[in-house]
């Protein structure tokens, strides 16, 4: 068996399951969560079982107290959703008999709360961990002390400076060149185009034929890859769903009822609107992103070559999606629980992605392909420094430029490898 690589969510998961009965890991197929649960088994013991096998599948779902009855502690779940309500009503019975701290961990492909077959969320029982493909950082091997740009941003904009001086020195062809690998195991640890190529192809066929066909009944025939090339195609802009809808020819009331199940299997995240009061937040439509830019690539069939095409009109959205799933990852195992989301006025101002803490504090974030940057590429940043005032900690323009440099009170221009700086 291939020795596991180390993921940072490890000690978040032990840690939400020192402090309560249960904890749920979400993510998306293929992103490591069995081999989380392995690595959980190795640390803490337990019993460690997959619905994936059919004997276990088989008797969680015609015997689900049986299944989960006396058996050594944690008791671990992989795949939970595939048992259904009974499974997880068999678990709640368990933790209610019980309040010992560290007691089940259930892992899915699917978001628990919003899983369309499960009507017992296990409120107040449970922490929820979200495991996605591999962050840049994981895929070099460097600590979560290290990955993690997102805490440092909503601190002293000096030490953001200081600490992304060893940012490894990437230059714009590295950088598409991990944009269109993407963060899934299978394809980020291979070196193989073709193998790569196979894996997104034979992923989005087992999606369609499997998990969205297991989760919703819709009425309407569509094509699952199909909407994921248009999700390619608009990444990192304003949720539309009319335009997907007619782009594929159903109703909207369809689409409606069917991009929520794209985003319970993690394929669609919607960055939502940021404003300074809540009733402003909800007029204002999220952005879209899908959730690995190696998926969207292969979807696209986009290569390294075409992204450094000056023609290509993708290569900023994909960048975009890029560094938002990279500071999504890092929320994981953040210090602080942070508030992403991006800003757009009726003026056109934006800023591609806010970072917004409990206490208030607020950093802005502007992706650029660009090698260099001037001063108009911090205008919309510094009006929302201006509008914040104290509460403004940095803002700052990613780029494809090898050097930090500042721009002014608060402002600073990083080299996107900055997501992933090396302790120095």
């Amino acid at each position: 068996m291939p020795a596991i690589r180390p993921r940072h969510a490890i000690d978040v998961t032990e840690r939400k399951l020192g402090s309560a009965r249960a904890v749920v890991v979400n993510g998306p197929r293929q992103s490591g969560k069995s081999e989380l649960l392995r690595l959980l088994h190795g640390h803490l013991g337990g019993a460690l079982l997959t619905l994936d096998q059919p004997q276990h599948l088989r008797l969680a779902r015609t015997d689900p107290t049986g299944f989960v009855h006396d058996r050594a502690r944690p008791l671990m779940i992989d795949e939970v959703q595939r048992g259904g309500d009974p499974l997880v009503l068999a678990v709640k019975v368990l933790l209610d008999s019980s309040q010992d701290r560290g007691q089940v961990v259930l892992a899915g492909s699917t978001r628990f709360l919003t899983e369309p077959r499960l009507s017992e969320s296990l409120a107040g029982r449970v922490r929820f961990v979200d495991l996605w493909p591999f962050s840049q950082g994981e895929i070099d091997e460097i600590g979560p002390s290290s990955d993690r740009l997102l805490d440092r941003l909503v601190g002293p904009a000096d030490e953001i400076y200081r600490s992304t001086t060893t940012a490894p020195n990437l230059s714009r062809r590295d950088v598409y060149a991990r944009v269109c690998v993407g963060g899934f195991p299978e394809a980020a640890l291979s070196s193989d185009q073709r193998a790569r190529a196979e894996f997104f192809t034979d992923y989005v066929r087992t999606i369609s034929q499997r998990d969205i066909t297991e989760l919703g009944r819709i009425t309407d025939r569509i094509d699952l890859p199909a909407v994921l090339r248009l999700l390619a195609e608009r990444t990192a802009t304003v949720m539309n769903t009319a335009r997907v809808a007619d782009a594929v020819g159903v109703s909207q009331d369809s689409m409606r009822r069917y991009l929520p199940l794209v985003e319970t299997i993690f394929l669609l995240y919607q960055l939502p609107a940021f404003a300074p009061t809540s009733a402003a937040r909800t007029r204002r439509r999220p952005k879209m992103h899908i959730t690995d830019t190696g998926l969207a690539a292969a979807l696209l069939g986009i290569t390294v070559d075409r992204l450094l095409d000056p023609s290509a009109t993708i290569v900023g959205q994909l960048l975009e999606t890029f560094v938002v799933m990279e500071l999504v990852k890092q929320s994981t195992w953040a210090s602080e629980l942070v508030r992403l989301s991006h800003y757009r006025d009726t003026a056109g101002r934006e800023v591609d992605i806010v970072i917004e803490t409990p206490d208030g504090r607020v950093a802005g974030v502007e992706v650029k392909a660009a090698i260099d940057v001037d001063t108009s590429d911090f205008r919309h940043l510094a009006y929302l420094r201006d509008q914040l005032g104290d509460r403004f900690t940095a803002g700052v323009v990613l780029h494809c430029g090898r050097e930090p440099a500042r721009w002014g009170d608060r402002l600073l221009s990083l080299p996107i490898s900055a997501l992933w700086t090396p302790a120095s």
